[in-house]
């Protein structure tokens, strides 16, 4: 086996890994009911029509393209709920369609400036311990990957 194909073979395990740990954290939330959303943005509808009654395992590259710059409009327990989705597609799906669902998640846990955003506090508030120690190692594994913007605030929150 060449360095490369070890490295390729390693990095596999460690997406693995955080999914693994992803699937215990997160297996006893249940798919909320509807309304998903906040319902106070203009786009809050299309989240609904993509993810109303729709398993986490049912969603598609594609749905997730169609909600990613949304996610934000999501209640926390339908955030958490979809984020096994985004996590799935950004951490086992090769060649994903979604255009870097771990981006968008990883932006969606960005805390804003000042921490003033009651639905960020709400959403992180709804986290187990161990649902946030999971966030925290996806979070940590995406930032070895590829550039975060507001790297400084998103890991100074995640990663004490």
């Amino acid at each position: 086996m060449t360095e490369d194909e070890m490295d390729e073979l390693n990095e596999r395990r460690h997406r693995e890994e955080v999914w693994a740990g992803i699937c215990a954290a997160f297996e006893s939330r249940v798919r909320p009911d509807v309304p998903l959303t906040f319902e106070d943005r203009p786009t809050a509808e299309d989240v609904e029509n993509v993810l109303a009654g729709k398993d986490w395992r049912a969603v598609t590259s594609s749905d997730l393209l169609r909600i990613r710059l949304d996610v934000n409009s999501l209640k926390p327990e339908a955030f958490w709920y979809y984020f096994r989705a985004f996590a799935y597609h950004a951490l086992l799906v090769e060649e994903c369609s979604a255009d870097d669902p771990g981006g968008w998640m990883v932006a969606a846990l960005t805390p804003l400036e000042g921490n003033n955003s009651s639905r960020f506090r709400q959403r992180v508030e709804a986290l187990s311990a161990w649902e946030r120690a999971s966030v925290r190692r996806f979070v940590r594994w995406y930032d070895g990957e590829t550039y975060i913007a507001n790297r400084d605030r998103v890991l100074e929150f995640w990663l004490p």
